[in-house]
């Protein structure tokens, strides 16, 4: 990779991320934009980086451009394109993704992650978009970026447009966003208050004339916990906030049945002193009457780092009961914030048994921007994209006891996520590298 790019890459995103450019459109201080401001370093710093690994071998990829979230949804690869829209690849070799399509429909896209599936042998795919504003927008005038894009991308060389959402903070934010695939619906995340809790029924969108997802219900998630037969006179807690990310499992083993659970993470206040934020897990196998079975608010205290912004919220591949949430950190180095709390669930989930863990990026690591980000899991392992501090991956065979067994830092590594593919491959959507393929080679756990 040529050196000026990262450098280009860097200043524009740093530029684009700005606290003036990261402003709600409502006149008041976006919370959800508060961790907007990136304090990415110039090429030199990563000079001396280049290739850093442990039990992680560099497998190729495609450089060149802004990178992001990564989905994969059968024998393709949908990666968000920071700022941008969206690549397709073809992984019918997993190591070897081949650019089969795009979505870059022009003018601003922030953040833009993608989710995809197929009903019926049409592959739909989404492009979220959150409320923050971009000053380099490409097309004048179109800064507003709180859009929701549907896609027929069964062509991927031809992506057709079927719906958008927005740009309006009623239906178009959706900081991510998670389809359902076995029940066509779609889950976004980044509401505020009322909007906090949004379902979709996908139906009408895949009939002969595509129209809106069907809004089956808006909840403030604190009103569903208010509300909740599940609470039995735990507190309610501080008023909602905004939804960071939600991630849906359907037909989880919970008690004698199997329910479709959803795990809300509320960021908080980025720029507070921490544990502004909470983690909701919320019952939605009748999605249009969801019950929230537990809201997890951070012990304060000794021996409990607080929370500065609830990232993502997580069930562990192979421990179901183990969720892991996210602490995302910009603005301080490693050894001691950015990390991961792991806690147990019960076999009902509707309390937390105990903390098992904390874990952060250890000291010394190599990284000004040194905090996890999106992630996904295979069995005990756990694999962050992790912003300066590239591929991280951490066992939690102990959970008590998380180790790192595995990392990759890449020249200019700004790795906002990682997903483990099969045959140890796993693919991180890089800010200013583009995709990067990677082969875990340590323990299995």
């Amino acid at each position: 990779m040529q050196g000026g790019f990262v450098f280009a890459a860097t200043a524009a995103l740093a530029l684009a991320l700005s606290p003036a450019g990261a402003a709600a459109h409502d006149g008041g201080v976006d919370p959800a934009a508060q961790h907007a401001s990136l304090p990415f370093s110039t090429p030199s710093a990563f000079a001396p980086l280049a290739g850093i690994g442990e039990n992680v071998e560099y497998v190729g990829g495609d450089n060149g451009f802004t990178g992001g979230h990564v989905a994969v949804q059968g024998k393709r690869l949908y990666l968000g394109s920071y700022g941008r829209g969206l690549k397709i690849y073809d992984i019918s070799d997993p190591q070897a993704p081949r650019p089969i399509g795009q979505y870059v429909p022009g003018g601003a896209r922030a953040d833009a992650p993608p989710d995809a599936a197929v009903f019926d042998g049409r592959h739909i795919a989404v492009l979220n978009g959150t409320r923050r504003t971009s000053t380099h927008s490409a097309v004048p005038g179109d800064a507003r970026t709180d859009r929701t894009e549907f896609l027929d991308v069964t062509d991927p060389a031809n992506p057709r447009l079927l719906w958008t959402f927005g740009p309006d903070q009623v239906d178009g934010e959706s900081h991510n966003g998670d389809i359902v695939d076995e029940r066509r619906l779609y889950f976004p995340s980044g509401g505020l208050g009322v909007q906090g809790l949004r379902i979709y029924d996908l139906a009408p969108l895949l009939g002969d004339t595509p129209a809106a997802p069907r809004n089956l219900v808006r909840a403030d998630p604190v009103a569903l916990w208010n509300e909740s037969p599940y609470r039995a006179g735990r507190p309610v807690g501080a008023p909602f906030t905004h939804t960071h990310d939600i991630t849906v499992y359907p037909d989880l083993q919970v008690g004698d049945g199997r329910r479709d659970i959803a795990l809300l993470a509320e960021g908080g206040a980025y720029a507070g002193a921490g544990n502004t934020g909470s983690v909701f897990v919320i019952d939605v196998t009748d999605p249009a009457h969801p019950v929230v079975l537990l809201r997890w608010l951070h012990e304060s205290g000794p021996g409990h780092h607080p929370i500065r912004y609830h990232h993502e919220a997580q069930l562990l591949d192979g421990d179901p009961r183990l969720m892991l949430v996210t602490d995302e950190d910009l603005h301080n180095g490693c050894g001691g914030a950015g990390g991961v709390v792991a806690l147990r669930l019960s076999e009902d989930l509707t309390s937390v048994l105990r903390e098992e863990s904390e874990w952060f990026i250890p000291l010394g690591t190599p990284a000004p921007v040194c905090s996890v980000h999106v992630f996904s899991s295979k069995g005990d392992l756990a694999f962050f994209g992790s912003y300066n501090a590239g591929l991280q991956v951490v066992s939690y065979r102990d959970p008590a006891n998380p180790r790192r067994v595995g990392q990759f830092i890449a020249e200019g590594a700004t790795s906002w996520g990682a997903q483990v593919h099969r045959k140890g491959i796993v693919y991180v959507g890089d800010m200013t590298r583009g995709l990067d393929v990677f082969r875990y080679t340590g323990p299995k756990g």
